[in-house]
């Protein structure tokens, strides 16, 4: 019977061998992160998590089995370049697929959409263009050109 017990949380923090452990642990997963997305191409580096490293068997995490599916055509140069880098004891890659990963990089997506100044100037060689397109057009539209033409510095 396994020991599950919950436990207080200062007597985890206490144990100072359990933390070093658990940072020593993340580093190297950190670690295991940068040389993966060295190896795989810039659009499967936001849709993978690396979960875990146990008894040779490496365990990803991926957003979709579409992206699932375009990762393990990248398995066989995944493994190579892994062994030869950081983890000679690699045997074998395990995928799970988990959504939230997806949600996490399109929300991330959005933030860095809002924070993007959206400017309402033309330049004046834009200006010139569309006054001279105003000058043939009908008077609805020529009203509307110059209007937007008067928005260049």
């Amino acid at each position: 019977m396994r020991d599950n017990e919950p436990k207080v949380l200062t007597s985890l923090l206490s144990q100072g061998a359990l933390i070093s452990k658990i940072k020593e642990r993340t580093v190297a997963l950190s670690q295991l992160t940068k040389v993966i997305d060295e190896l795989l191409p810039t659009p499967l580096n936001q849709q993978y998590r690396v979960a875990n490293y146990r008894q040779g068997v490496l365990i990803l995490e991926v957003s979709s089995a579409s992206w699932l599916t375009r990762l393990k055509y990248e398995q066989s140069n995944l493994l190579s370049g892994i062994r030869q880098k950081i983890l000679p004891s690699l045997s074998s890659i395990q995928y799970k697929i988990n959504p939230n990963i997806a949600t996490n990089y399109s929300q991330s997506v959005i933030l860095s959409d809002k924070n993007v100044k959206i400017s309402n100037v033309i330049s004046k060689q834009t200006a010139i263009y569309l006054n001279a397109v105003a000058e043939q057009a009908p008077d609805k539209l020529k009203k509307q050109l110059i209007k937007l033409a008067n928005h260049a510095k």
